[in-house]
Formats: C-alpha cells, structure tokens, sequence
C-alpha cells in the first residue's frame, strides 16, 4: 500500500515539474521572438535631439571665429585619442584616460597637429575636483595644453582669442 501511495504522489510532482519546463521553455522562445521582431525593446536607443548643449553650442560658435581659417575645432574627443600611453606596460593609465574626454579640440588645418584641447566648466570648484585635476596633469606632461573657460551666457571671440594664443 505504501508503494502505490508513492506512485500516486509522483504522477502529479512530474506532471507539475514537466508544465513548469514547459512554461519555462515557452516564456524563453517568446523573449527571443520579441527581441527579434521588437528592436526597440532590444535596443532601447535613440537619437538626441540637439548634439550640443546650449552652453557648449554658443562656445562652438564662438571659438569657430576665434580660431580663423588655419584651425579646425572638433568636438567631444576621448582623452585617450589626444594622449598617447603604451597600453601593454601602462594599462592601469590606459584605463583612467580612456573615459575621459573634453569638450573641444582645435587642430592645425596644415599638418593636423593637435594645437590645444578646451574644456567648458560650470563653477569654478569643478576645476579642482578630482578628475580635472588628474585631467590638467596628463594634458600638461603630454605636452598639450588644456584651457577651461567658465560656462557664460555670452561669449567673448577676443578673449577666447586671447586665451589660444598664450596656450598655443
């Protein structure tokens, strides 16, 4: 009597532990064929409206005047794209550049040589957090100057001017 009692108690446990397989085979096959008919919920991207913000457009447009024919200006450049480290023997430095970026670039026209890299700051603290700190000393042993402007509702061409030529 005790063997059929076990019989009985095992047909519902594997039924129950077969749907369950089941569902969970059914809910996998249904998230595959949502994620492969359905892009956006596998890829939850989309375009900004504005690749600037309001403070950086007004200082592209002025920095474009500033600069003159004989510059070009780029913007929102990685670190590690201004910086050279030998990523095998420093990986560690590598790693610190590589998510750091600054706002602005200007390059010579003539060979593409990196004149100066400028970053667009809010307060005056921020200049001396920790980032920006290591940011001016890595800019400054490489060579290439790192300008900070405040954020301001206009800009003025000749003190940017004015700015690039004693950096440059």
């Amino acid at each position: 009597m005790d063997f059929s009692l076990e019989k009985t108690l095992l047909k519902p446990i594997a039924a129950l532990a077969i749907v369950l397989i089941f569902i969970w085979f059914v809910t996998k096959f249904l998230g595959w064929v949502e994620r492969k008919f359905n892009k956006s919920s596998y890829f939850p991207y989309s375009k900004k409206e504005q690749f600037f913000s309001d403070a950086e457009r007004k200082f592209y447009d002025a920095l474009i005047e500033a600069v003159g024919p004989e510059f070009m200006v780029f913007s929102k450049c990685g670190a590690v794209d201004l910086l050279d480290v030998d990523f095998q023997k420093h990986f560690a430095a590598f790693k610190r550049i590589n998510s750091m970026q600054v706002d602005f670039v200007v390059v010579r026209k003539g060979d593409g040589s990196l004149a100066c890299a400028i970053e667009l700051g809010g307060e005056l603290h921020e200049r001396f957090d920790k980032e920006s700190l290591f940011l001016d000393e890595a800019f400054s042993t490489a060579g290439l100057p790192l300008i900070r402007f405040e954020t301001q509702e206009v800009y003025s061409v000749s003190e940017i001017q004015k700015a690039l030529v004693l950096s440059i």
